[in-house]
């Protein structure tokens, strides 16, 4: 009998990094079969998602409260549907507080169906004491970064396979190239509320830039959110801006990108990638933040800063994220090429020490073993 597994994402990242593994898994072994909560990457390869992603991408406390019927629906529906299916597997891409509460209720009506994690819980950065849990609802847990290695050992299984972003079979870093830097990037999430927040800061960012500069503006997402973002555009009568869709595109504008503002989150380290200077930014609501705020243990939002220990990456998070003050260091970007070179060089340094050339093929063998 072949095998089954069910697959678990909640963001658009994550649909992207479970579609390569899928192609992989399918490739050592075209009979096995999936089953997955998924975005436009998952369905692309050919897999049913019992629903889309976006019907459970909340951002803060206070979405997810406002839409809690929604989620226990969605939680329950995920758990009837994977006792269906029946698989041997269920993996799970980061999402924890959807995917563990799906796991533990799994793993409580049948403890044989292997679960495994990919993305450990930042356990680093607040809420420590998580990690004592863990064993009891994920039977491996896949790490990103080396230095998490230390906060699970003798906790629960855990292997360190990097981030496949940076797998040299699909990633890699590219050369800078010394191109007019015609376009500006802009990244302000996938999730409707993130687009809430951070479009009418980076709308108000784009027009002070055009008061100066002449750029084209880039704006990557993904294909459901086109159409929003065009509308919020129009309202401020910006006109000059391209919205990707694909990798191939949005590559292509980073690189020649003379500078990103990008909330924080994977899509920066797609930015590093592309060796295009990057400037952070991050806010939700006062209340969010208010009762985030207490549990964070780390300064810095960004994962090259926190590796870094220091602000190499300059970092907008909530009162400092506006666009006058934005605005200031977007323009201190582009006057000054040397600044631009030394924050890509830093960055750089952090990234190649987190690099692993053949993640996605580790995290393939861990979920077929």
């Amino acid at each position: 009998m072949s095998k089954k597994i069910f697959i678990i994402t909640g963001e658009s990242s994550g649909d992207k990094i479970a579609s390569l593994i899928i192609n992989i898994i399918k490739k050592k072994n075209p009979n096995i079969k999936f089953l997955a909560i998924g975005g436009e990457n998952i369905k692309f390869s050919n897999v049913n998602c019992i629903f889309d992603i976006s019907e459970i991408s909340y951002m803060g406390f206070i979405d997810v409260i406002r839409n809690i019927l929604n989620i226990k629906n969605k939680i329950n529906l995920t758990v009837k549907k994977i006792l269906e299916f029946n698989p041997d597997i269920v993996f799970s891409i980061d999402s924890p507080d959807f995917s563990f509460r799906v796991l533990k209720k799994i793993k409580n009506f049948n403890n044989k169906i292997k679960t495994i994690h990919l993305v450990a819980p930042h356990v680093w950065a607040w809420r420590e004491n998580r990690k004592k849990k863990l064993y009891r609802f994920i039977d491996h847990l896949l790490l990103l970064f080396p230095f998490e290695k230390k906060y699970f050992d003798g906790f629960i299984k855990n292997s360190f396979v990097g981030h496949p972003f940076f797998d040299f079979s699909v990633f890699k870093i590219n050369e800078i190239k010394q191109t007019n830097k015609n376009y500006f990037t802009l990244c302000p999430g996938s999730r409707n509320s993130e687009l809430k927040v951070f479009m009418p800061i980076f709308s108000k960012i784009m027009k002070k830039i055009n008061l100066n500069y002449n750029f084209i503006f880039h704006i990557p997402t993904i294909s459901n959110n086109k159409n929003l973002i065009t509308n919020y555009l129009q309202k401020s009568e910006i006109t000059n801006f391209i919205i990707t869709t694909t990798e191939r595109d949005k590559n292509f504008y980073i690189q020649n990108s003379i500078v990103s503002v990008s909330k924080s989150g994977t899509i920066t380290l797609d930015i590093c990638k592309n060796k295009c200077p990057l400037i952070v930014v991050y806010k939700t609501s006062w209340l969010n933040y208010l009762l985030i705020k207490p549990f964070i243990k780390t300064k810095f939002g960004n994962i090259l800063n926190i590796i870094a220990q220091k602000e190499i990456i300059p970092e907008f998070i909530q009162e400092k994220c506006n666009s006058e003050d934005i605005y200031k260091k977007v323009k201190e970007f582009i006057d000054d090429e040397l600044l631009r070179n030394e924050v890509v060089a830093q960055y750089t340094k952090i990234l190649e020490t987190i690099i692993v050339p053949d993640s996605l093929e580790k995290i393939s063998s861990y979920i077929i073993e």
